[in-house]
């Protein structure tokens, strides 16, 4: 260990009945609130977004293929079978959205009929029983709705009520139902206006001998290759197609979320470097206060360079012991937020109604970094000033 790095450490140990601890107290309290708070803030933002992204891909299609004037696929099992043969294709299958409005035994309101196979789950033996004794009608049509849809509109499993639908968007068409189940997302959107039906049952509704699709839904095995994917899915179809791919759907909301994070880590940035300009003054008040020390260690040989090593090492002592005490409260602030699920917001306004906390080690490391850069900048001025103090004229006054 260098004699600069050993007589910093000794300073920094040493103790001060001055403005200098009371400074230095007030710089390391400001930089571990920074990166604290930058640590959570940072964990908080991608939490939302991870959690966005979750729900969204859960529900929705990786890659949607429909034609350019959304009209429907007639010859979509010959295009399902060929898209099934690509490398990154998980499983296909025929879907279709249409408008409309369900009556309940409450209230009426807008909703999107959201067709696609395997949407409704089998129920128990038991349960299918009960449904053939409360009707013996074989053209029953069964839906699922989203659970806040059906507590809006007052509808409870095995209910019945009606679904109106609007035929070549002109004349409205109702049609009885029986609410199946209910679901839940984890989205508001999804889980106040989505009812799910079968193909089979959607045929009965519309009064169609059998269904045809408008969008042909592609799940794939990596998500985060799914823009090449749809890139070779546009190639093999041609022009008369549309490819859309999950993250040029949903493109608007994660950069956003993306900026959202960008500015926080700025702002709070500013806020680490206004607490470390509070090492600039402990240094300015060390180097007053030391400028015998410093005259002495002129007069025994010490060099420019040595001086400017002992205050920037003591300065950055004070950096590393915020940053370590504000990398410590920032995590655990992350996990004492997960487990009691402190934030809890409203899902008509934000989607989610809870947002965990996600801190990553790389912004984690990037926060250290961006922390310890201010930090030393701080630093800078005080040491060079230090190292310009003349022995001679130090040791006259004393």
């Amino acid at each position: 260990m260098s004699f600069e790095l050993r007589l910093a450490w000794r300073y920094f140990r040493a103790r001060r009945k001055s403005l200098a601890r009371f400074t230095s107290g007030v710089a390391i309290v400001g930089i571990a609130a920074g990166v604290a708070s930058l640590i959570t803030a940072q964990a908080l933002a991608r939490g939302f977004s991870d959690e966005m992204q979750d729900k969204i891909l859960a529900n929705t299609a990786h890659i949607s293929v429909f034609s350019n004037d959304a009209a429907e696929i007639t010859d979509w099992q010959k295009i399902k079978a060929d898209l099934e043969k690509l490398e990154n294709v998980k499983s296909v299958s025929a879907t279709t959205y249409e408008n409309a409005i369900v009556v309940g035994t409450q209230a009426s309101t807008y909703s999107i009929l959201r067709v696609e196979s395997g949407e409704l789950s089998n129920t128990n033996k038991s349960q299918e029983k009960n449904n053939e004794e409360r009707t013996t009608d074989k053209e029953q049509i069964s839906v699922a709705l989203g659970a806040t849809l059906a507590e809006k509109v007052g509808l409870k499993k095995g209910d019945e009520a009606q679904i109106i639908t609007f035929e070549n968007k002109l004349t409205p068409q109702t049609s009885n139902v029986r609410a199946k189940e209910t679901f839940q997302t984890g989205l508001y959107e999804y889980d106040a206006t989505w009812i799910r039906i079968s193909p089979e049952d959607f045929a009965k509704l519309q009064k169609a001998a059998n269904f045809t699709p408008t969008i042909l839904s592609i799940s794939v095995k990596d998500i985060y290759t799914a823009n090449k994917t749809s890139e070779e899915i546009r190639k093999n179809l041609g022009e008369n197609f549309r490819v859309l791919d999950w993250q040029e759907a949903n493109q608007p909301l994660f950069a956003a979320l993306s900026l959202e994070r960008k500015v926080a880590l700025a702002i709070i940035s500013l806020i680490i470097f206004i607490a470390a300009l509070n090492i600039t003054t402990t240094l300015a008040l060390l180097v007053n206060e030391r400028r015998l020390d410093i005259a002495i260690l002129r007069t025994c040989g010490a060099r420019t360079k040595n001086l400017i090593f002992i205050f920037l090492f003591e300065g950055l002592f004070l950096g590393f012991l915020g940053i370590f005490s504000g990398v410590v409260l920032g995590l655990l602030g992350c996990f004492v937020g997960n487990y009691f699920q402190i934030i809890n917001i409203s899902a008509e306004v934000y989607s989610l109604r809870y947002i965990p906390f996600h801190p990553q080690l790389i912004n984690v490391l990037l926060i250290i970094l961006i922390a310890f850069l201010l930090c030393l900048a701080a630093t800078a001025y005080p040491a060079f000033k230090a190292s310009k103090i003349k022995p001679l004229e130090n040791l006259r006054n004393y």
